[in-house]
């Protein structure tokens, strides 16, 4: 287990580096807030309990985006999701639903789709891979509606194929079950499908959209579907509290990331899938997925973070370069969850190569228990 004191030493030298791998280039709150200016300078008034040109038409430009005729601005998705859930299963007179076994639902949210929404979960699939047609098909009792994550967060970012999917929601909508889509992170997956985000979202019933992750907004979630779902959504806002009497910070922020960061989501996985060859090209390193189909992969080394953390501080004292972020600890491994966004494309792929290779050769001295060959990392010059 890593120690406070390394968590915020780990910090500390990461906000003091001049490059970093992950994420977006950070800012501060007076940045980020300034950013806003010009854009809320076009709006004569802010939103009022989910009403006004500020947030309605942003409403009907993602549903645009994602195909759906339909969309509501919630503050998050763990209120999004387990709302849409909620509606199908009342539509269909069904309190069963299905999902992943690693789903935000089941992991993280404390199981609120139960607690809060009377739910019953049924768990779908591998641990360690999508979901698959077979595994639907596997279901016996019948279920209101099917959850898919794309792409799949707690397993490196795995996506389905095109086919496999498309066969997925022909399924559902033969046996009369709701398909919702969790795309918190389905922003990057048009490079690996090769279709529009609204051919994407078309095959599903509903869909939940995030915008502070690669969208790099302060907060906030949409959820899209039927013009019924959503006025259903909209009383279920109220029901749970979302329905907050203004939330311009947070949509102007997320209509500014919509705006500057979906254009580059191209460049993003072109860079991801360079980088994740420059990590593999280290037997340190273990790759999951070996080819990320999105913006995201997770990062392996067979190393504990006790272990692995100070190698990986050096390096940014070395060079200047935040080069991981902080591991999920297991018992004798690490496991990084890397996204890449505009702050990697500071740097070239060849730097790139010196940095990870000079973390490597850390990782490999430690695994031989041999004093390291350090290579040099002119970087933070």
């Amino acid at each position: 287990m890593l120690s406070e004191q390394f968590k915020r030493e780990f910090q500390d030298q990461s906000r003091q580096c001049r490059y970093r791998l992950n994420r977006h280039l950070p800012r501060s709150m007076a940045q980020r807030l300034q950013e806003l200016i010009p854009l809320a300078s076009k709006f004569d008034q802010p939103d009022v309990y989910g009403k006004g040109a500020i947030i309605n038409e942003f409403e009907t430009q993602v549903a645009e985006i994602v195909g759906q005729p339909a969309a509501l601005f919630l503050p998050s998705g763990t209120m999004a999701q387990p709302m849409a859930l909620r509606i199908w299963a009342e539509h269909k007179g069904n309190p069963r639903v299905a999902f992943h076994p690693t789903s935000h639902l089941e992991l993280h949210e404390q199981h609120a789709y139960a607690e809060l929404h009377q739910l019953e979960a049924v768990l779908v699939g591998d641990l360690a891979s999508v979901v698959s047609l077979a595994d639907l098909q596997q279901i016996t009792d019948p279920v209101a509606a099917v959850l898919l994550e794309l792409p799949m967060r707690e397993i490196g970012g795995q996506l389905p194929t095109w086919a496999e999917l498309q066969a997925q929601s022909q399924w559902a909508k033969e046996n009369d079950i709701a398909l919702h889509m969790d795309g918190a992170r389905v922003w990057s997956c048009p490079s690996y499908y090769q279709r529009s985000l609204a051919e994407i979202g078309n095959l599903f019933d509903s869909v939940y959209v995030s915008f502070y992750k690669d969208l790099d907004g302060i907060s906030g979630a949409m959820l899209c579907g039927p013009e019924d779902f959503i006025q259903q959504a909209r009383i279920w806002l109220r029901r749970c509290g979302g329905n907050l009497y203004a939330m311009y910070p947070d949509i102007l922020a997320a209509r500014l990331g919509l705006e500057k960061q979906l254009p580059r989501m191209p460049e993003y996985v072109a860079k991801t899938e360079k980088l994740a060859r420059c990590f593999a090209a280290h037997p340190v390193f273990q790759i999951i997925p070996e080819q990320p189909p999105c913006n995201l992969f997770h990062l392996v080394v067979n190393l504990p973070a006790e272990l692995l953390v100070p190698q990986v501080i050096a390096c940014m004292q070395a060079s200047g370069v935040a080069i991981l972020p902080l591991p999920r600890s297991g018992e004798s491994h690490s496991c990084f969850e890397i996204t890449i966004g505009d702050a990697a494309l500071a740097m070239s792929d060849e730097q790139w190569q010196v940095a990870i290779s000079y973390l490597a050769d850390r990782i490999a001295a430690i695994q031989s228990d041999e004093p390291g060959n350090y290579s040099e990392v002119p970087i933070n010059s």
